[in-house]
């Protein structure tokens, strides 16, 4: 099955090229490389942009041209069996110039890339495009992703008490995310003080106080889960009931998610949903999310976002109110919406609510009295 995904997906970027007067595209970015191999890693470090392996289509090969440091590393580890067969390396040594190595490829030659690099046409927004639809095998390594996400919030919040500080909540979310071979490249602790100052809180060396919420953006196979789950060490009947608000906006944005729909329509659904829990201008404190997939977000959703959903998108919202969060991922299948994040057996509690005749689930506030 993979081997026939890929073979499309190689001849879906000839095609491309073919029709712009292209003779081959030049992938470099990691979320690229990580698309066309349906989820090999050519970085090192978790905070580039652009991987130490590229990948170069023209109308006769598939090259993936690499040093001798990471060669075998993506052969063997990177590549799935089905993939590596279909494609050639191009190994140099670790102390050569790519520049030099890349000329007997694309001298002479009209090269598009999403880079840039090497004189290269830029089509960065362009390949852009071809990422945010997923297939049905894309969708099924998501779905595990995000079930396995769940279970470790589920986990580690249950556990969480509020002498604990926010960088010894990271720590342990980081380290019990890395157990299961996903790597954390986002995780948000905001706790009682954190949650009012800053909706973007790095944590820091502050204890959690009364409350907490957790955000995770979580990747694994180049497919990235975010998710927020919250909980209260003392019950507090406002923030409970400004968590539902907030958990009611984020329904209304995911019941509004269908085929068919632009972003910028759902946007403004959304701010509706704020305006109709008595909390018009909290949209304005921080963005609502948007298209997911091989980023946390492909694209924010705002009032020109035009973007039409289609069957294979991945979303996530996450609307705020001043101390409150609600996100999880969501899935636009044959079958309709899924939540790929939070599935009907979570042991995590629930609201539910119904809109336009459809049952959304939301994570609840957990309550965990210490005594």
């Amino acid at each position: 099955m993979l081997r026939t995904l890929f073979k499309a997906r190689v001849q879906l970027l000839r095609d491309f090229a073919k029709q712009r007067g292209f003779d081959g595209i030049l992938l470099s970015r990691c979320d690229n490389f990580s698309w066309f191999t349906f989820g090999a890693r050519n970085h090192i470090t978790l905070n580039t942009e652009v991987g130490a392996a590229h990948i170069l289509v023209n109308e006769e090969s598939v090259y993936i041209l690499t040093n001798n440091i990471e060669r075998k590393r993506i052969e063997k580890e990177e590549l799935h069996e089905d993939i590596s067969s279909e494609v050639e390396f191009a190994e140099y040594i670790w102390s050569k110039n790519m520049v030099d190595v890349l000329k007997p490829f694309i001298s002479t030659k009209k090269i598009a890339s999403d880079t840039g690099m090497l004189q290269t046409t830029d089509i960065k927004q362009q390949i852009d495009q071809l990422r945010y639809v997923m297939s049905d095998f894309e969708l099924k390594t998501y779905s595990d992703l995000g079930k396995t996400c769940d279970y470790v919030l589920n986990k580690e919040m249950k556990e969480l008490k509020p002498e604990m500080t926010e960088l010894e909540v990271q720590g342990i979310i980081y380290k019990s995310l890395a157990k299961e071979g996903i790597e954390p490249i986002f995780v948000m602790v905001s706790g009682e003080e954190s949650a009012k100052l800053y909706r973007h809180n790095l944590p820091r060396n502050v204890s959690l106080g009364k409350k907490v919420f957790v955000s995770i953006c979580a990747r694994k196979r180049g497919l990235v889960v975010s998710a927020t789950r919250s909980v209260l060490f003392e019950k507090d009947q406002n923030l409970i009931e400004q968590h539902k608000q907030n958990c009611y906006i984020d329904a209304v944005a995911i019941s509004k998610s269908k085929i068919g729909i632009t972003l910028n329509h759902v946007f403004e659904k959304i701010k509706h949903a704020y305006a109709e829990v008595g909390k018009p201008y909290e949209w304005m404190l921080h963005h609502q999310g948007g298209l997911a997939g091989y980023n946390a977000r492909e694209i924010i959703a705002n009032e020109s976002t035009e973007y039409e959903l289609k069957i294979g998108n991945v979303l996530a919202w996450n609307p705020t109110i001043t101390g409150t969060k609600s996100e999880d991922t969501i899935a636009l299948t044959e079958d309709g919406m899924k939540i790929i994040s939070y599935f009907d057996d979570s042991d995590w509690p629930c609201i539910e609510f119904k809109i336009d005749g459809t049952s959304i689930k939301r994570p609840d506030l957990l309550v965990i009295e210490r005594r």
